[in-house]
């Protein structure tokens, strides 16, 4: 069965994997085969861990990588009765980004265990993308302790990047709900310079109608805020949104969404992270 990328649940009763073409027979080397246990399923290294979710690096004979990623439901029968389930979400969020030629990490594999259309298990298998780290990792460990002129450099190249995507996606009226900065991928070249940039994890993604758009904005503009706030002076911030705003943005503008956004955040306040450096 082939994945459709469609934000509904993957099917109504059973235990069902679906794949992109070629992908089944790579993925049995992982023990991902359909009919199989996979809710119980460990492969290679574990990078991630909670009460009910929990993902794995695995790499493949032919030295690919790809990170499974289980999500369980203990005792919650209901909780996603009827409902996509976060795997299905993400691969329709990943579809959406991909439409908007926006960088993704590329969903090979989805499965879900349902009964009489209550979920009791959900996967999602994407491919990995070499040689890269998390906005946060990066931030934490190698961007505050780079050189003055070197650290506004990369600002400006991620800040224009990141601001773009979401620019692109809040267009057409698409809203990630989950833009963490662990959820941004970089790629840095020889010379330390940001080369790439990749959005994953996106399990409440949605599309929201006009009169709804601004709690999107706001929402994905606090999400990407809460690790800014330890890392960029109120300058920065304010640059940023001057930007997401475009050419025509006024101070009135800008200020009323850095209000709005500082609201939002004041309601669940993010702790702010101390840089360190590597080892």
């Amino acid at each position: 069965m082939t994945l459709s990328g469609k934000r509904r649940p993957c099917h109504f009763n059973g235990n069902r994997l679906y794949f992109t073409p070629g992908w089944e027979e790579k993925l049995k080397e992982i023990g991902l085969v359909q009919g199989s246990h996979w809710d119980k399923l460990e492969p290679g290294e574990q990078v991630t861990r909670s009460k009910r979710t929990n993902a794995y690096k695995a790499t493949l004979g032919n030295g690919e990588t790809v990170y499974f990623k289980r999500y369980l439901l203990f005792g919650k029968p209901f909780k996603f009765y009827l409902r996509p389930s976060e795997t299905a979400v993400e691969l329709f969020s990943y579809r959406e980004m991909a439409k908007l030629n926006i960088p993704i990490a590329e969903p090979v594999a989805v499965g879900e265990i349902r009964r009489c259309g209550s979920l009791f298990a959900a996967c999602i298998v994407t491919r990995g993308i070499p040689e890269t780290i998390t906005l946060e990792d990066y931030a934490i460990h190698d961007w505050t302790f780079l050189p003055r002129e070197q650290q506004q450099q990369t600002f400006h190249t991620i800040q224009a990047t990141v601001c773009k995507h979401i620019q692109t996606m809040h267009a057409a009226g698409f809203f990630h709900f989950d833009p963490k900065w662990r959820n941004i991928l970089i790629r840095q070249n020889p010379e330390k310079e940001i080369s790439g940039l990749w959005w994953i994890d996106s399990p409440r993604g949605r599309k929201l109608p006009s009169w709804r758009r601004e709690y999107g904005v706001i929402y994905d503009l606090s999400g990407l805020g809460r690790m800014a706030l330890s890392f960029l002076s109120r300058s920065q911030r304010l640059r940023f949104l001057y930007a997401y705003c475009g050419p025509e943005a006024t101070r009135e503008k800008v200020k009323k969404l850095a209000l709005k956004i500082n609201q939002h955040l004041q309601r669940h306040p993010p702790k702010l992270v101390k840089p360190e450096r590597r080892l």
